[in-house]
């Protein structure tokens, strides 16, 4: 997996997941988070130091006790343009100051947040930028990330950034209840009509042929963590549109009566490759499985059928002409 995902580009939020302090001696503070990095395309030389063997770029912990705090300091060692980094710091919550070119940090009664973009450094002919994470925090200090146990928990979230698959998916009745339908969404390297690319951290984009073989690009936004992902559809932009490119109102699925795929998961099948067949896949969450050896992404997800008014439809869209 990690030859498949080298090069991954690192945002703010992705810091925090880089180390824990999950099965560690009481004395020490976190070490780097062995499930992630190896993730990312980064092999392990010891508790505070990965390296990635293709880029050779470097991921560095180090920590500090005082009486009452604990300091954590990473350094990411990138050959990564900043730019959509330093965009997502000026977006961070809890929002950062920026103190001066290259500082952001928020500071508060228990806790200091830091990000310093550092002079560049060059080894062997080879310029790195240099990002410092510090996070100061009081000892006993919980997050709303943390468990009982850990403050760090270690994450198994998977750096979906900068990769792209090519997908199918499924929707069929439960095995299990009569009155439950299973999502299913299958994500390889094997070419298929339908392709998501996941842009960064948060945006993917999701092309398509629809059944008159003209091509579709959809961009959203989600947000992974730990073993789920979520997606967010906006129904503008995944609406089918009339001649001048205006979105046509879109029924929420579940007030569709007979024709919804919570009713009839045949229907779904039968709209493969419509507005609302995208649409209905990327509104949802998705629990996330990887199949190292077939290098496959399955992500499933289960509801109950519902049945709902079909005159219940959206107002703020032009209505659909007749054709």
């Amino acid at each position: 997996m990690g030859n498949r995902l080298f090069a991954q580009k690192f945002y703010p939020m992705n810091f925090l997941l880089t180390f824990t302090d999950e099965g560690i001696p009481e004395n020490e503070v976190a070490i780097l988070n062995p499930i992630y990095l190896p993730s990312a395309g980064f092999e392990r030389v010891g508790d505070t130091l990965y390296i990635n063997k293709q880029n050779k770029e470097q991921v560095m912990l180090s920590t500090k006790q005082y009486d009452n705090r604990n300091e954590v300091l990473l350094t990411y060692r990138t050959v990564a343009d900043l730019k959509i980094f330093r965009e997502r710091l000026q977006e961070y919550q809890p929002k950062l100051d920026q103190t001066d070119a290259h500082t952001y940090q928020a500071t508060f009664k228990s806790l200091l947040i830091k990000f310093m973009i550092a002079e560049d450094t060059v080894i062997d002919s080879k310029r790195f930028r240099d990002i410092k994470f510090l996070l100061v925090y009081d000892k006993g200090q919980k997050f709303p990330f943390s468990s009982d146990n850990c403050t760090f928990p270690m994450t198994e979230t998977y750096p979906f950034q900068n990769t792209t698959w090519y997908f199918s998916a499924k929707y069929n009745r439960s095995l299990s209840s009569s009155e439950s339908n299973d999502m299913q969404l299958v994500l390889g390297k094997e070419k298929t009509a339908y392709k998501i690319e996941f842009l960064d951290d948060i945006h993917f984009k999701v092309t398509y042929t629809d059944p008159k073989k003209k091509a579709h690009v959809y961009q959203s936004t989600y947000n992974s963590y730990k073993s789920e992902i979520s997606f967010y559809a906006n129904s503008y932009e995944w609406a089918d549109k009339d001649k001048m490119g205006r979105a046509l109102e879109t029924m929420p699925e579940k007030y569709a009566g007979a024709d919804s795929f919570f009713y009839d998961p045949k229907n779904f099948a039968r709209a493969a490759g419509t507005a609302r067949y995208f649409r209905f896949i990327f509104s949802k969450s998705y629990r996330w499985l990887y199949h190292i050896n077939g290098g496959l992404m399955e992500l499933n997800t289960q509801e109950f059928k519902e049945q709902g008014d079909t005159k219940m439809m959206t107002e703020s869209m032009p209505r659909r002409e007749d054709r």
